[in-house]
């Protein structure tokens, strides 16, 4: 019997239509549920140094009409400038606050003992006495604070400034209290440099009115936010936050009170401009530049 020979057909196309049918509904399904991101822009103007620069010539009479504010950013201290002058330095101790990879603890240490024990060939200790990396600790950084110190001379080393905050846990300051004249709950702390919280400055009971540096804040105190408020270091961040806040409002009716100059060397962290940068703008300043401190 005769074996039949198949004959190799050609290969038939796909039908696309289902699937252009598929993709014509789920397109504009998948476009009506996507959910855009919004940007934010921080205008940020670096001016060369040589804009800073006056060649020896007097400087230009300052326009009466304009502010002229500043902020400047020392290893030291923090300090406002105007077309008037400048305010008292607000002097800080630099604290780096560190979260352990060992135990996920926040442990927080002054830089100069960072420094000294790095120097000896220790890495800083966790709560759980286990050592960071001598060569990665910086990389366990979660917050730089710059604890606010009262000083009565240049050369007198202060006490730290204790405050009333706020919390969400864990210890940390949330916002600083003022009372009705605007003025921080803050007293000098006791001991060596003041590092010793005062006894005088107790936490406030449930049913104390108290406000925070924001608008209209005034409230009285749950019980549940009074058990969670800490007596904390106050932030040099926030002293230098009311003082704008007030600034703002006293001079409001200037051309340029919404700029702000923030002045700081080569050497200061990017934490540090950034925390400067956010605390200007929630003051009510929406310019802000950036300059460098000191000459070429």
């Amino acid at each position: 019997m005769a074996k039949r020979i198949k004959v190799s057909q050609g290969m038939e196309e796909p039908d696309l239509l289902p699937a252009m049918g598929l993709f014509t509904i789920l397109i504009p399904m998948l476009l009506s549920m996507t959910a855009f991101q919004k940007l934010a822009i921080v205008e940020v103007n670096l001016p060369e140094r040589s804009m800073l620069e006056l060649n020896g010539e007097p400087p230009p009479e300052p326009d009466q009409q304009t502010l002229s504010l500043s902020l400047a950013a020392t290893k030291d201290y923090l300090v406002i400038g105007a077309r008037g002058g400048f305010q008292p330095n607000v002097y800080f101790k630099e604290m780096w606050t560190f979260r352990c990879k060992s135990d996920a603890q926040l442990v927080t240490y002054s830089v100069e003992d960072v420094e000294r024990t790095v120097s000896a060939g220790a890495g800083p200790k966790c709560k759980d006495g286990k050592e960071m990396d001598k060569e990665k600790y910086l990389y366990e950084i979660e917050t730089i604070e710059l604890w606010a110190i009262q000083k009565e001379s240049e050369e007198d080393p202060g006490r730290i400034l204790w405050a009333l905050y706020s919390s969400q846990g864990e210890n940390v300051p949330d916002s600083v209290y003022v009372d009705g004249n605007n003025a921080f709950y803050a007293l000098p702390g006791e001991g060596d440099l003041g590092a010793t919280p005062p006894p005088a400055l107790t936490k406030p009971a449930a049913g104390t009115a108290l406000a925070t540096l924001d608008l209209n804040s005034a409230r009285k105190l749950t019980a549940d936010a009074a058990r969670s408020n800490i007596v904390y270091p106050l932030s040099a961040y926030d002293v230098i936050s009311k003082d704008l806040i007030q600034i703002h409002a006293q001079f409001i009716d200037l051309d340029d009170v919404n700029d702000i100059i923030i002045v700081a060397d080569d050497n200061a962290q990017f934490d540090k401009i950034i925390s400067l940068m956010d605390r200007a703008k929630a003051a009510g300043f929406s310019k802000v530049n950036l300059a460098k401190l000191g000459g070429a």
